[in-house]
């Protein structure tokens, strides 16, 4: 005898909403909120393969022990359900790859600048330190510290700050060179890489380039800024051999320039140094 049981209606599945896609306020640093965004979803998924188990279940107990009018309208009915089932599973789906994609861009950007962050900065210098190898060529790293940034934040707030490294990134970007990286180190630290320079002369052009891109005129909001930097340079692979050591020494090399004053540049190894300073002409160290 049939089960009756079998031609009571089934009662149609909620499916749960699709997450959106981040939200500018719910960017954090460190990603947690798409991490969140991405539990969700996979929260989402597993109901929907669960629900569609229960479908796929039903159609083989209806072609099983039921014919006539009422198997057909319970099996379209079912069909129908395992269709919504699969368009909403892969709407999720596509949701959660672009929320993995924006978590994967997150991790490798500053959320301020939108430049390279330290982690793709290192990646990217580990890379060309490894083509430079294989081809004998040299690398160099300026590591770029805004001078006296503090006073910025201290008599117009870190509102004005923030648009005055927002402003620098957009210059350091555009004095250098295509194949070039600038990243943001930290605070109003950046970094750039050169990847394929035949001598310390090319390095040198491109922090006058730097400097005088940052020494323009600029506005933030109603305040007129004057921005000027100290670099420190190093060579891959005359004074390092290695991604954090010529980071390290460009760092050192630029506190040496910023004793001397604000605005200028030196290289690491002292018969290298080239200092320029924005009120006076180079000269040999």
């Amino acid at each position: 005898m049939k089960d009756s049981r079998l031609f009571k209606r089934i009662e149609r599945p909620e499916f749960p909403q699709a997450s959106v896609a981040l939200r500018r306020g719910e960017r954090g640093n460190d990603g947690e909120s798409a991490a969140r965004k991405l539990s969700q979803l996979s929260q989402e998924t597993d109901g929907l393969l669960t629900r569609l188990v229960r479908l796929r279940q039903n159609l083989v107990e209806i072609r099983q022990v039921m014919d006539g009018a009422k198997a057909q309208s319970a099996l379209a009915e079912t069909n129908e359900q395992l269709v919504l089932a699969a368009l909403h599973a892969e709407s999720v789906a596509e949701t959660a790859v672009c929320e993995l994609g924006e978590l994967a861009r997150l991790g490798q950007r500053d959320p301020m600048t939108n430049l390279p962050n330290r982690l793709l900065m290192l990646d990217r210098l580990e890379s060309a330190i490894a083509a430079a190898r294989r081809r004998e060529t040299r690398i160099a790293v300026l590591f770029i510290d805004l001078d006296h940034f503090k006073r910025i934040n201290d008599t117009l707030g870190h509102a004005i700050g923030d648009e005055a490294l927002k402003l620098v990134a957009r210059r350091l970007q555009s004095a250098v060179r295509d194949s070039d990286t600038v990243s943001r180190h930290g605070g109003e630290e950046f970094l750039v890489l050169l990847p394929d320079i035949s001598q310390a002369a090319d390095a040198v052009s491109i922090a006058q380039k730097l400097l005088a891109a940052l020494a323009a005129p600029a506005r933030a909001g109603e305040h007129r800024l004057h921005l000027s930097a100290s670099v420190g340079i190093t060579i891959y692979p005359e004074d390092a051999e290695d991604a954090q050591t010529l980071i390290s020494r460009a760092d050192a090399a630029m506190y040496r320039s910023k004793r001397r004053g604000p605005g200028g540049f030196e290289f690491y190894a002292q018969k290298l140094s080239i200092t320029r300073r924005s009120h006076g002409a180079p000269g040999q160290v």
